[in-house]
């Protein structure tokens, strides 16, 4: 009983009880946002009365002074809802209109977009912006929208690769993928043209967008619209597209056109007749090179011919894939004049020696310089080795304790044991340099240093550093052991460098390096050159002394700092106040000097490689750029090298 009691509607209240006649009646109720109209309550006709009908709904609709339209088909349900006795609460018979928010531009694909579109292809349809509209509740009053921004419309730029005509569609005019972002439609193009213009790559579909199947020829005919001209590859393209279809999926990366590229000039060369350090050795039958049989600065004899230059090729020019042609590289010259001791012939092409002598390469010039033949060991029985100019060949072993220093190169057939040997130009040892670490011994040369070995040795080369076996370190010492103007490279096949720290500025070349104990061997790519190094410590004395004037008469003007002074020391301040006046102008000079030298070795040692050929232990250690990298495990045939943009040590195989 109390469940019927609820289903049914409730009787409309302050209608007069006693009317033996009366019409149906109900009253209306509405959401709160006054979007939905119901029934609320209902009085059946009385006698006479009209009954409740659809049509009595809507008269009593307009008699509330409601304008909303009403459903009919939700009318004729609450009607019958409400004669059968039951609730029609539920039942919306009449609805207001929601306000409409701005909607953007939209495109309504016509194919499948994750597949390539070919010029002359409609591929979609461009639905214009809509703007905000406001709603009607159901009173007829107004509901203004949430959303009043403006809408945006649909781009096609001009290098979209397509076109918008007046009625909305896309059309292709390119190949591509379609791209649609929230303002612009373009396509991406699947074939692209490389930078220098050499080749066409592409990514092959199995079919189209609009499900046609993509052929070799639709490719051509894509190419040619382009513009390319030279160099299609049918057979390529024919092939990645059979895979595409059985794969059903993409090929990236098919070269579809390549040109020609051109053949660059051969720069300007100089020939050397000398056999510069003996070729580059001898190879045993075993395959080793024995680079101790190589003459770091070989002999020649007055009046023969040493070199001849070779000047710089034109080139041949190549062509791109668009048919136009790409000039050549001409070659680099080169500028070789002649030295000392040297005189040209063939318009300056042959270089001729006028003594017999060492040959000089170096800073644009050949040189021939004399050569101080030692016939046996620097020892007690020679004294030191110290020449004005020249170069010296020692034939025996320079002993501990003794120097040799010259202008020139300094070849030693025997060894150098805890000697001091100083080179204007190249450093020659035959048979190695074994020094205990101690002391001060060491080898500096303004040219490169070549030996069969080194150990505990001290090398400091202009040039390169070449080693034919090992270079050790077996003493707990601070500073470097080798460090190379140039490369570094010990040429032995099964050659290694264990221990010690090895610097160069353009690169390092070994077999192995450190060892299975873990012995601490650092391996360095430094720019620093001597002449910075020498301007960096004049640079520190300078200030230095001017610190040290400038704290004991001030930093003003010096005849402020005399008048300070008393009469006794005048002279004494006077002379160091004027030494510190010097000492700021040459200042000035050598941070100039060092300006211009950062500038030049700015784009030095980029390329350059610490290359190992077998293996680098756990313990050596990798610089670079002021970063250092620990090898931890074993690393077989890797090469180190620095990249500028990320400023990080980069490790590649080989």
């Amino acid at each position: 009983m109390a469940e019927d009691a609820r289903l049914q509607p409730p009787l409309c209240e302050g209608l007069d009880p006693e009317a033996a006649d009366a019409d149906a009646v109900v009253r209306f109720g509405a959401t709160r946002d006054r979007m939905k109209l119901c029934v609320s309550c209902y009085s059946p006709a009385r006698g006479s009365g009209a009954p409740l009908s659809v049509e009595r709904l809507e008269e009593l609709l307009r008699l509330a002074g409601l304008r909303a339209e009403l459903d009919h088909e939700a009318a004729a349900r609450a009607v019958a809802l409400l004669l059968a006795g039951q609730d029609a609460r539920a039942v919306a018979i009449a609805r207001g209109l929601r306000p409409q928010a701005a909607r953007d531009a939209w495109v309504e694909p016509l194919g499948d977009f994750n597949f390539p579109v070919f010029p002359g292809q409609v591929f979609g349809r461009v639905h214009p912006p809509e703007p905000a509209r406001p709603g009607r509740d159901i009173t007829g009053q107004s509901v203004p929208p949430s959303d009043l921004r403006k809408p945006r419309n649909m781009a096609v730029p001009p290098d979209a690769g397509c076109a918008l005509s007046e009625d909305g569609l896309l059309t292709a005019t390119a190949c591509g993928l379609v791209r649609v972002s929230d303002t612009q439609v373009r396509l991406e193009p699947v074939l692209r043209v490389a930078g220098d213009r050499l080749s066409v790559s592409a990514t092959l579909y199995p079919h189209d967008a609009l499900g046609a199947a993509v052929t070799a020829r639709r490719v051509q005919d894509e190419l040619s619209r382009m513009g390319v001209a030279v160099g299609v590859r049918l057979g390529r393209v024919e092939e990645s597209l059979s895979r595409a279809r059985q794969a059903g999926a993409a090929v990236e990366g098919v070269v579809v056109a390549r040109g020609r590229p051109p053949e660059h000039g051969r720069d300007a060369q100089l020939e050397l007749y000398y056999p510069e350090r003996e070729n580059v050795g001898t190879v045993s039958e075993g395959g080793r090179i024995d680079w101790r049989d190589r003459g770091f600065s070989p002999v020649v004899e007055e009046g023969s011919d040493i070199a001849r230059l070779h000047p710089p090729g034109e080139g041949v020019p190549g062509q791109d894939v668009f048919g136009d042609p790409i000039p050549p590289r001409p070659g680099r010259p080169l500028s070789v004049r002649p030295g000392r001791n040297v005189e040209t012939l063939e318009a300056g092409m042959l270089f001729r020696a006028r003594i017999t002598g060492v040959v000089l390469a170096g800073k644009g010039a050949l040189d021939v310089s004399e050569l101080l033949d030692v016939g046996g060991d620097v020892d007690y029985a020679t004294g030191n080795i110290r020449l004005a100019h020249g170069s010296v060949r020692i034939k025996g072993t320079v002993r501990t304790g003794f120097e040799v220093a010259v202008p020139g190169s300094v070849l030693v057939d025997g060894v150098v044991e805890d000697a001091r040997i100083e080179a204007g130009g190249d450093v020659n040892v035959r048979g190695g340099v074994f020094m205990s670490g101690e002391g001060r011994a060491f080898i500096k040369a303004g040219g490169g240093v070549s030996a069969a070995y080194t150990h505990n040795a001290r090398v400091t080369a202009g040039g390169d550093v070449t080693i034919a076996h090992y270079i050790t370190c077996g003493t707990v010492q601070a500073g470097y052991r080798v460090h190379s103007g140039g490369r570094v490279r010990v040429t032995d096949a099964k050659g290694k460098i264990m221990g010690g720290l090895v610097i160069c500025a353009e690169g390092l070349e070994v077999f192995e390096a450190g060892s299975p104990m873990g012995v601490t061997t650092v391996l360095a790519v430094s720019r620093e050159s001597p002449e910075l190094r020498e301007f960096m410590q004049e640079k520190r004395q300078l200030r230095a002394l001017v610190e040290r004037v400038s704290a004991q008469f001030g930093e003003g003007p010096p005849e402020a700092a005399l008048a300070r002074v008393p009469a006794e020391r005048k002279e004494e301040a006077l002379s160091l106040l004027v030494e510190r006046d010097q000492a700021l102008v040459r200042l000035k000079a050598v941070r100039r000097s060092l300006a211009e030298l950062a500038q030049a070795e700015l784009g030095r040692g980029v390329d350059a490689r610490i290359v190992i050929r077998g293996v680098a232990h756990p313990g050596v250690v990798i610089k670079m750029g002021g970063r250092s990298l620990h090898v931890e495990r074993p690393l077989e045939r890797g090469q180190f090298s620095w990249n500028p943009q990320s400023r990080e040590i980069v490790v590649a195989g080989l």
